[in-house]
C-alpha cells in the first residue's frame, strides 16, 4: 500500500492549492506510484513528489511530466502553472518590504525544513547520483557472478568426460557471456540516464549560484585530469566490462567447437 502524502500547509496559499490540484489529478488517474510515473516520463521520482509537496513552485518540465503521467493534457495546466509562478515571484519581490522578518533555522533545526531552490536541486542531484551508483553496484555484482560461473563451467567442460555434458557446459559459457555483455550495456544506459539528469541539475545550481563557478571549475578539473592520464582517460570501464563478457562468450564458442571436433 503506498505511503500517504503529508498534509499540505494551510498557509501555503496558491502553491499549496496548485499542489492539491496535482494530487487530485493523480487520484483520478488511480494514484500511480511516483516510481511508475518517473519511469513513464523520465523525470525524477523525487521531483514529481516535490511538485505535489506544496513547498515551492515546481518547474514546468516537472509539472508537464506529472500531468502526462496521469493521462491529462499538459497545455490545459500551463496557464495555471504560469499564474502560480508569477504570483510566487511577486510575493518574493515584495518580501523585503514586509515588517515580519523571515524565519532562520536554528542550530537544532535541519536546513531541509526550510528548502530553497538550491536545497531542492541538491536533493534531486543526490538522488540521481545515488541511483547511478546503485546501477553500477548492481552491474559489478552481476558481472562478478557471471565471470565466476563462466570460469567454473569452462573448467568443468574440459575436465568432465561425457561429450554431452561438455557441450552443455560450453553452451552455458556462451549464453552467460553474451547475456552478461547485454546486461552490462543495459546497466550503463541506466547509469548514463541518471548521470545526465544529475548534470542538468548541477547546471541549474550553477545558474542560481553564478559566483561559485561550479561548471567552469568542473570543466577545468576534468581537463587537468584528462591531461594527466592521456592513455587511459578515454577508456571507459563500461567498454572494458562488455569486452570481458564478449570474450567469455567467444571462449564458450571455442569450447563448443572443440567438443564437436572430438565426436
Amino acid at each position: 500500500m503506498p505511503r500517504p502524502e503529508r498534509p499540505l500547509q494551510p498557509e501555503g496559499g496558491l502553491i499549496a492549492e496548485f499542489a492539491q490540484e496535482l494530487r487530485l489529478l493523480r487520484e483520478k488517474a488511480g494514484s500511480p506510484k511516483y516510481l511508475q510515473m518517473a519511469r513513464r516520463t523520465g523525470r525524477s521520482r523525487t521531483a514529481l513528489a516535490e511538485a505535489a509537496g506544496g513547498d515551492h513552485v515546481p518547474s514546468w518540465d516537472t509539472v508537464k511530466a506529472f500531468v502526462e503521467a496521469c493521462g491529462d493534457a499538459p497545455e490545459t495546466w500551463l496557464p495555471r502553472w504560469e499564474r502560480v509562478r508569477d504570483l510566487a515571484r511577486e510575493s518574493r519581490a515584495a518580501a523585503p518590504a514586509s515588517s515580519e522578518l523571515p524565519k532562520v533555522p536554528t542550530s537544532s533545526q535541519q536546513v531541509n525544513d526550510f528548502p530553497d531552490d538550491v536545497t531542492i536541486l541538491l536533493r534531486l542531484w543526490q538522488e540521481q547520483r545515488n541511483q547511478a551508483r546503485q546501477s553500477e553496484n548492481q552491474r559489478a555484482v552481476l558481472s562478478a557472478l557471471i565471470v565466476a560461473a563462466c570460469a567454473a563451467a569452462g573448467v568443468a567442460s574440459v575436465v568432465v568426460q561425457p561429450a554431452a555434458i561438455q557441450g552443455f557446459l560450453a553452451a552455458v559459457v556462451v549464453v552467460f557471456g553474451a547475456a552478461g555483455a547485454l546486461t552490462c550495456h543495459k546497466y550503463y544506459e541506466r547509469h548514463q540516464m541518471h548521470m545526465s539528469e544529475a548534470q542538468h541539475l548541477r547546471q541549474q545550481i550553477d545558474q542560481l549560484r553564478r559566483h561559485l563557478d561550479i561548471e567552469r571549475g568542473w570543466a577545468d578539473t576534468r581537463r587537468q585530469h584528462a591531461g594527466r592520464y592521456l592513455l587511459v582517460y578515454r577508456l571507459r570501464l563500461h567498454h572494458l566490462w562488455v569486452f570481458v563478457h564478449l570474450v567469455l562468450a567467444v571462449v564458450g564458442v571455442v569450447l563448443l567447437a572443440w567438443v564437436a571436433s572430438k565426436r
